[in-house]
């Protein structure tokens, strides 16, 4: 039996500590919130590696530092109402879930969604309001947010989710051009008055959520 709580600490101080993220209220989250739960028991044995684990073939749970490192460049504040798409099973919320006042969580797929239920309810995760639809759709209704975060590559960045943000909102996309491996961890920031700054943060090679994968050109 694996020891989990031995292989998150060596996450956080291995990790997710030696790659940047400094933030106590972040490195306290990820060093407290079992990963493992989130994952199917054929993959728990690989929950703390330090890679990206596929989920199925819609989602996949980002490998720890690229994730923790997103988290961080949104500053989350207790105050903030923050939007999560593509949770998959859950985990990503959950780590937002104690930093943040609110979390809306969006899956499209309707049995991660349900898995995703069950593990928050496990954790007493109060704060969570889920919504299965289309992730390019955000939750418009539940708008604006201080942060978003998506799960996964994009090819470009979401003009429907920036135009969810509230002012001084931020998300955090991992931006991707089509047919490279790596991509950039990127910041979008609503300043103020419909005006936006974009920030490449660092290097990140997360797979595309299929949502926001490049679109197929066509030739004639």
């Amino acid at each position: 039996m694996p020891d989990f709580a031995q292989a998150r600490t060596n996450m956080v101080d291995c990790q997710i500590h030696t790659d940047g993220v400094i933030l106590p209220e972040v490195l306290s989250v990820f060093g407290t919130l079992p990963r493992e739960l989130f994952l199917p028991k054929e993959l728990k044995s690989i929950a703390y590696n330090d890679e990206d684990i596929l989920i199925d073939n819609h989602r996949v749970m980002m490998e720890p530092s690229t994730h923790a490192r997103m988290v961080q460049a949104c500053a989350p504040k207790p105050t903030d109402i923050a939007l999560d798409i593509g949770c998959g099973t859950g985990y990503s919320t959950a780590i937002l879930s104690p930093l943040v006042s609110t979390v809306v969580a969006v899956e499209s797929d309707e049995e991660l969604l349900a898995q995703a239920k069950r593990h928050w309810a496990k954790l007493d995760a109060c704060n969570i309001i889920m919504h299965g639809h289309d992730l390019e759709q955000g939750a418009p209704d539940e708008a604006p947010f201080d942060i978003i975060i998506v799960n996964g590559a994009v090819a470009e960045v979401p003009q429907s989710l920036v135009a969810q943000l509230s002012p001084n909102g931020r998300m955090v996309v991992v931006l991707k051009k089509s047919g490279h491996t790596m991509g950039d961890a990127t910041l979008v920031q609503h300043v103020g008055d419909g005006n936006y700054v974009t920030q490449s943060l660092f290097n990140a090679a997360a797979p595309y959520v299929p949502e926001f994968s490049p679109k197929k050109e066509f030739s004639f």
